[in-house]
């Protein structure tokens, strides 16, 4: 069990959910939670647990982010300081880690900005661009641990598209998650470009057990069939099947 420290709505429907302890985990993995059964909610309400990624970590908490989108989410977003969650994990392979001299950008749309706060932490010279089609969050969070403003891009508006201001030529490694267009989009602009770039992708797909037990998340790479909660969900853009992934 996790106790809740604060739970905060950063944006519209999107909050961070921030709980005590010293929790294991890095930069693109992510737990199974899920509410604690309270008077009148029963612990199977919703059956199973949600996937969210670790959006920041330190010393005596972790945090994660995360936007309303149904029941389990909306009994999240309920719960108040000194309440409990259910944690288990961390899942996943995550983002790797590379030589520091190279040169790292990460990329996120949306909600695909949780896991790259993180990933800011550990790359701290890293360029970050962030794109969203509505209201924006967690950008206050990515400049606070930034050595210069000048590292991070932001796009905002329907009619805006965060990879169109990336220049994949200026780094050698990207990581990146969003909807799958928009990763979609940046390994065409990489081969387009004839870019030597790296290009690492966090996947999401919907899950029941996390520990690659039930298959749930199985997407198509190259390799074959590969569990998004066990093999990934980071991968490279050369592995995956994009048609695959632009239907989930």
């Amino acid at each position: 069990m996790a106790t809740i420290i604060s739970n905060i709505e950063v944006s519209p429907s999107v909050y961070v959910i921030k709980v005590a302890g010293q929790w294991a985990g890095a930069m693109g993995q992510f737990y199974m939670i899920r509410h604690r059964a309270t008077q009148g909610i029963a612990i199977t309400d919703p059956l199973l647990s949600r996937p969210l990624s670790i959006h920041d970590q330190g010393d005596d908490y972790i945090a994660f982010l995360y936007r309303v989108t149904g029941r389990g989410t909306a009994l999240l977003a309920s719960l108040s300081v000194g309440q409990e969650l259910q944690l288990s994990g961390p899942f996943g392979n995550g983002f790797p880690v590379v030589d520091p001299s190279e040169s790292v950008a990460l990329v996120g749309g949306g909600m695909g900005v949780a896991p790259l706060l993180l990933a800011a932490k550990h790359y701290r010279q890293a360029d970050i661009y962030v794109g969203f089609n509505h209201h924006s969050f967690a950008v206050e969070s990515f400049e606070q641990i930034l050595q210069d403003s000048q590292q991070i891009h932001i796009t905002q508006g329907q009619h805006t598209n965060i990879v169109d201001i990336v220049d994949p030529r200026l780094y050698s490694v990207i990581m990146a998650c969003g909807p799958a267009g928009m990763l979609q989009a940046l390994a065409t602009k990489i081969k387009s470009l004839h870019a030597r770039t790296l290009l690492y992708i966090s996947t999401e797909k919907r899950m029941a057990c996390g520990i690659g037990a039930c298959l749930t998340c199985s997407i198509q790479t190259v390799n074959g069939n590969a569990r998004v909660c066990k093999e990934g969900p980071v991968f490279t853009a050369e592995e995956v099947n994009w048609n695959d992934l632009s239907h989930m």
